[in-house]
């Protein structure tokens, strides 16, 4: 899979958290309304976002992995390279387990000395490609200057994806009191997997990203149950919030499901309906994922949903490469679980959004504190909300709504972080 074109640059380039219930969406298969102009908030302009037509992404490089005998050494596990699967460049790096090892980790490190790494304005970014499907823990711990100040990042790669993927690493933990300008050592490790199970990891084209000046918080809803309307919209409208709604078309209108009506009444006050689906995507071909998501799609386009509709949660939070070719063809940006926040100023891979599931109260307010404070994007995903529908309970869910609340952060839905320099969504 070749370098994702990041759009798409960002429209004209604009943890173990929620580990839990990672395939909680629903199976149920089977007006007019329109999206509302208003903001909560002004998304920041991209306008001076850094080589945006880099082959490997927007932003700068800080590494290639073509000199990786000089810059990097290994204190776990297996380091390689390899010629013959590349992202960027002539070669990768080649990350596996050694076969007598108690656990399965590779760990390899970076100094940056005599010059320091200044990431006080930026993200890192890092492409991956895992070469044994199993479901992958990557870590990145980032010195800045000594292990007692330090940020530790921790994403989630799913079994089915065993093609090149890029993500941004999202800061989930910090120990002490780290100097962004002052980054002396990055640390990244691949493990331990689920029962010891050896991998093979490729990584490639480590990238900085420009950081946004203020950080973001998303919330979406899965399934397009009732709870989102008549539980969370309440509370919403009480903060001046929107939210997003993930709507499986053939279950609009079901028992326990919101109608279009709703879907109007939402729209109107600036929440996205934004696509979802009742389909694992990787089991079946290209085609037939092709179709579930043209038709999602359509049917939110037809209601009059244009800006929701080019915006995508991915069933079950499970995806492989073909899905991720198809949500960059097809969307503007695409969400799954991944644990981590994002860039929130430049995705450096809008396909490939980081989740974190809502329902881990603290876990969850610890990355939105991240979020807050190193200016990224913390998506927080639920699916019922209230005991009533069997559900997360209302007052855990205004827990974690009240601790949004008390950061500096802006409360964005899709549509809104990715609305392009005249306003509108960028409609294909």
């Amino acid at each position: 899979m070749r370098p994702i074109s990041t759009r798409r640059a960002f429209i004209a380039t604009a943890g173990t958290v929620g580990i839990t219930s990672i395939a909680g969406c629903s199976s149920i298969l089977g007006g007019m309304g329109g999206d509302n102009n208003n903001k909560t908030t002004t998304p920041e302009s991209n306008s001076k976002a850094e080589t945006k037509d880099a082959p490997g992404g927007p932003g700068k490089s800080v590494d290639t992995f073509e000199n990786v005998k000089s810059n990097w050494g290994v204190s776990y596990g297996k380091l390689s390279t390899t010629k013959q699967d590349v992202y960027q460049g002539s070669q990768s790096l080649v990350l596996q387990s050694k076969k007598s090892a108690k656990k399965t980790v590779t760990k390899i490190t970076r100094s940056f000395y005599p010059e320091a790494l200044d990431l006080s304005s930026h993200n890192l970014s890092l492409a991956v490609k895992v070469k044994k499907p199993e479901t992958v823990k990557i870590k990145a711990e980032i010195i800045a200057p000594a292990d007692s100040s330090k940020l530790q990042s921790t994403r989630y790669i799913p079994k089915e994806l065993d093609d090149w993927v890029r993500f941004d690493i999202g800061y989930t933990s910090k120990k002490g009191d780290p100097v962004m300008n002052n980054v002396a050592e990055l640390n990244i490790q691949i493990g331990p997997t689920p029962n010891n199970k050896p991998f093979t990891v490729l990584i490639d084209d480590l990238r900085k990203v420009p950081a946004a000046s203020k950080g973001k918080v998303m919330f979406q809803f899965d399934d397009g149950h009732i709870s989102a309307r008549d539980t969370v919209y309440p509370v919403f409208k009480e903060k001046g919030w929107s939210g997003t709604v993930g709507v499986i078309p053939d279950a609009v209108g079901a028992d326990d499901r919101i109608t279009e009506q709703h879907m109007r009444e939402m729209g109107k006050n600036g929440w996205d309906m934004i696509g979802h689906a009742s389909e694992l995507l990787p089991k079946h071909s290209r085609e037939k994922q092709r179709r579930i998501l043209q038709r999602t799609k359509q049917y939110l386009e037809v209601k009059g949903f244009k800006k929701g509709a080019n915006h995508f949660i991915a069933p079950y939070n499970r995806v492989n490469g073909t899905t991720l070719e198809l949500f960059n063809e097809l969307f503007d940006s695409a969400y799954l679980q991944g644990g981590a926040p994002n860039n929130a100023k430049q995705p450096s891979n809008p396909g490939f959004i980081s989740r974190v599931n809502g329902e881990d109260i603290q876990g969850t307010q610890r990355i939105v504190n991240m979020a807050n404070e190193f200016n990224q994007l913390a998506v927080i995903y639920f699916h019922r909300v209230g005991t009533e529908y069997d559900g997360f309970s209302l007052d855990d869910f205004r827990k974690v709504a009240d601790h949004v609340g008390s950061k500096e952060v802006d409360v964005v839905t899709p549509s809104q972080l990715f609305q392009s320099d005249n306003g509108s969504s960028n409609s294909k």
